[in-house]
């Protein structure tokens, strides 16, 4: 079945983005002392407690923002950051040592005071961190100062991967980061000191010459966004950028562009709740309608893999027994008439929301899927949104009165435990949850206050009946990222660059 788009009809507007850009972009390759990024899509907040998006924190993370500890990239293992040490001193209770000699870009010093302020502001419900429901869990926390370098992190619950979850929470400055509201002038204790954002234009980085660590090469880094991929690639071959991410499997041509592994899992969530997406067989027929080897090498890059569950393999929690769902458009008209018989609306209009820019192809991708599924006997309606708009459809609250949807979406666990995966996405109160099963909620309780093979087990029992007996979600690919470096920059990306962009790493030659 052949998909009804043109994955490559954009040429001509491409190429007009492109010549406007060479008659008004600096030729910046030749500058030695900034450097240009240019990225699929511009951040819709600039507030540590948002790192969750992708679109945030390849720019805050490690970068102007820092943590108290790292997940590493080649293992799951924590490193210190802006803590030297840790240790658990009661089921309940982490202690962490801090570093000493750390300032904000402020001049403020780096305190205990400090990381209490930044937790407790990412759990305020009214300031909706895109950290709080789905890094930190369900779980409550409280702070103790015992002095100026040491801070007690207290759990509701017992919790045996706090040092994890502390490596997602960044820490502003207290006085710089108001307490009510988001800001968007982020002041950190990392490599680059935030200058500018101009919206719709550029974020711009400069160097914190007072860094507590190894200092940036690059005194300036500047940030841009061009919404297609032909776009961003020209840019960094016509000398006006030096790094162009997200770019699409059909302009990734030449020797410049380099294909990663990243830790991205995309899939599209059906909202459960709403007839007719609230009967199985239509949900399964939704799966069986998606033509997975078709979309590989086309809109999807050659190298990506099918996806069994919202996590990789390597995930702590992953079932190792899922299967790809295969293709069998029959089937899928089998159940939708089987259905249809018993008097589940079928024919009602579904809505797919994408966001643009999630990753190359984004849209074309959803219009090939539009396609297999109203081949089968769906009525979808493809609807593309920003950001912004998309994390309103994303995340609760949910309407009443929505219409029935299935909804774009994307996930990076590089924590490497299902614990940051599954809660927010499954258990009854998550933040992006569209089910409601006592079943689940008592496995994924039990996995997030267990250790060890229990939890494991615990998880790997939840995604395998999710999968086979409620069928919440569409999973697709396992993900891979491509960048375009210029000739005159040293930077390799690795599993964590679609959501860490390392500037402390990258040097101009």
């Amino acid at each position: 079945m052949a998909p009804r788009f043109q994955p490559f009809g954009y040429a001509r507007i491409a190429a007009f983005a492109v010549v406007s850009c060479l008659l008004s972009c600096p030729n910046l390759a030749q500058a030695q002392n900034v450097l240009r990024v240019v990225l699929q899509e511009e951040p819709a907040s600039l507030d540590p407690c948002d790192t969750n998006h992708s679109a945030n924190s390849r720019l805050l993370r490690n970068n102007v923002t820092e943590t108290l500890v790292n997940v590493g990239a080649v293992e799951a293992v924590i490193e210190p950051n802006l803590a030297i040490s840790w240790e658990q001193t009661s089921p309940t209770t982490w202690r962490f040592k801090l570093r000493s000699g750390v300032r904000f870009h402020d001049g403020t010093p780096f305190t205990a005071a400090a990381v209490a302020a930044a937790l407790q502001r990412a759990q305020v419900e009214a300031l909706a961190c895109a950290i709080r429901g789905s890094k930190l869990g369900n779980n409550p926390y409280t702070t103790r100062i015992v002095d100026d370098l040491t801070i007690d992190i207290i759990g509701r619950d017992p919790d045996p991967i706090v040092p994890f979850r502390m490596a997602v929470v960044d820490i502003g400055a207290p006085g710089a980061t108001p307490a009510d509201r988001k800001t968007q002038e982020p002041v950190g204790t990392g490599p680059y000191k935030f200058e500018r954002w101009n919206r719709g234009r550029d974020v711009v980085f400069t160097l914190n010459d007072a860094y507590w660590g190894p200092k940036a090469a690059i005194p300036r880094v500047e940030f841009a966004w061009r919404g297609e991929s032909t776009v961003r690639a020209a840019m960094v071959t016509r000398n006006e950028a030096h790094l162009a991410f997200g770019i699409a499997p059909q302009d990734a041509t030449g020797p410049l562009d380099k294909t990663y592994l990243n830790a991205e899992v995309t899939f599209i969530r059906m909202d459960a709740e709403i007839p007719p997406l609230n009967d199985i067989r239509v949900r399964q027929a939704a799966n069986l309608a998606i033509d997975r080897d078709q979309l590989i090498g086309s809109v999807f890059h050659k190298s990506v893999t099918k996806a069994t569950q919202i996590v990789l393999p390597n995930v702590n929690g992953a079932s190792p027994d899922l299967t790809p769902w295969r293709y069998d458009p029959a089937a899928a008209r089998a159940l939708l008439a089987a259905a249809r018989a018993d008097g589940v609306p079928v024919n009602t209009e579904i809505v797919l929301y994408g966001r643009l820019g999630l990753y190359p192809n984004s849209t074309e991708s959803l219009e090939a899927i539009q396609a297999m599924l109203n081949a089968v006997g769906f009525r979808v309606r493809v609807e593309m949104m920003e950001t912004s708009a998309w994390l309103r459809r994303l995340l609760r609250p949910f309407g009443s009165d929505r219409p029935v949807s299935m909804l774009q979406s994307q996930h990076d666990n590089a924590q490497g435990d299902a614990v940051f995966s599954i809660g927010p996405r499954f258990r009854s109160n998550g933040n992006q949850a569209m089910i409601n099963d006592p079943l689940v909620d008592s496995l994924i309780d039990l996995g997030t206050r267990s250790t060890g093979t229990l939890r494991r087990n615990a998880f790997r029992l939840a995604f395998e009946y999710m999968e086979k007996d409620i069928v919440p979600y569409i999973p697709l690919f396992n993900m891979v990222g491509t960048v375009r470096v210029a000739a005159n920059v040293n930077y390799t990306p690795d599993v964590q660059a679609n959501n860490e962009i390392k500037l402390k790493t990258i040097t101009l030659r």
